[in-house]
């Protein structure tokens, strides 16, 4: 008898059915299956579910499913009609069948791809390990994608093809293996004119370790005495940004290893410098009395403030600025960065000269 699909599930209020594994069949699957089984084929619903067949022909064995498809009507027997015997006619040879000559003409026209494919193995085998991929396409008249698929399917590599270095590039390493125990990176780059990652892919190219000089060579008197002159009231991020050509965890460095270490007062005090919430009066007066004719950065800089803290400070206020204010600071800033660009460019000429 034919089992009869139940009608799907519901998902519980706020829950939806569990995602099934990709052998396994979900709740809508299970019930498209019930739904569909006397419609599709086997195939057919593994196709639409996504499900391997063997999932599917199982799911259906273990509901004892039984599709009409499946089902085979009885052929009705046909009735046996008396038919006069037929005269014997003279036998014809007639000549092998169209279908025949077919199979024999792509039988051998398959032998002969064989041998072709069997001659470019053989072929690739001697010589893969002389000649690239494109020579030996080359020289087998064929393309270089059928060459690369043998070499994919023997697991073997050809040798890669070599450029020619350019001549710059020849000098560039022979003055590196003549100096490279002389000069560090960074002064290799100044001489030859490149970057330092130009110069450390050729040294690793050359297989050469580069030049180290230890930090407290490279580094002059006068930092050092710097350092120690306002260790006391500046951070090292500070320090780091007016030397310039130090990073501020090799300002610490160099503190530590020189002894110039603050007291827990001192650090206090210029964290107290640097996260200061509330403004003083004279403060508040001059954002008051400075407010909407300068910006909000100069400002900040003149109070020693950050430009969120007049920011926020602006906005409990409830100060808003106008709009001629703001077309006038704009054009006030246009200008000052046109006379700087100008003061720039005339430097750079003088410089030229």
């Amino acid at each position: 008898m034919k089992k009869i699909a139940p009608i799907g599930r519901m998902s519980v209020a706020g829950k939806r059915f569990k995602s099934a594994k990709p052998n396994e069949l979900s709740a809508s699957d299970k019930n498209s299956i019930r739904n569909n089984i006397n419609t599709l084929t086997k195939q057919q619903l593994a196709f639409r579910i996504g499900k391997p067949l063997e999932v599917i022909e199982k799911f259906i064995k273990k509901e004892k499913l039984v599709s009409t498809l499946d089902i085979q009507v009885p052929k009705e027997q046909p009735q046996l009609v008396e038919v006069e015997p037929i005269k014997e006619l003279p036998v014809i040879v007639d000549a092998p069948a169209k279908s025949d000559v077919t199979v024999s003409a792509a039988k051998t026209k398959e032998r002969k791809k064989s041998a072709i494919a069997a001659r470019k193995i053989d072929f690739i085998l001697k010589n893969y390990k002389q000649h690239t991929a494109i020579e030996m396409s080359k020289m087998l008249n064929t393309s270089i994608t059928s060459v690369r698929y043998h070499l994919k399917c023997l697991n073997i590599k050809s040798i890669k093809p070599t450029l020619p270095t350019p001549s710059h590039l020849i000098e560039r390493q022979k003055f590196i293996k003549e100096n490279y125990k002389k000069y560090t990176v960074k002064e290799f780059a100044q001489k030859l004119n490149c970057s330092s990652d130009v110069i450390r892919i050729a040294f690793h190219r050359l297989n050469i370790k580069p030049l180290r000089k230890p930090l407290s060579e490279a580094i002059p008197q006068e930092t050092i005495n710097f350092l120690e002159a306002n260790y006391r009231t500046m951070t090292a991020r500070e320090m780091s940004n007016i030397l310039g050509n130090l990073s501020w965890t090799q300002v610490k460095y160099l503190c530590e290893k020189h002894g110039f270490l603050k007291t827990p007062e001192e650090t206090e005090a210029i964290r107290n410098r640097w996260n200061r919430s509330e403004f003083t009066a004279s403060e508040e007066k001059y954002i008051l009395k400075n407010y909407g004719k300068i910006s909000f950065s100069e400002i900040a800089q003149n109070l020693k403030r950050t430009r969120s803290s007049v920011v926020k400070f602006a906005s409990r206020k409830g100060l808003k600025i106008t709009k001629e204010q703001h077309n006038a600071l704009n054009k006030k800033n246009f200008e000052r960065a046109r006379e700087m660009m100008k003061a720039k460019l005339e430097t750079e000429a003088a410089e030229k000269k």
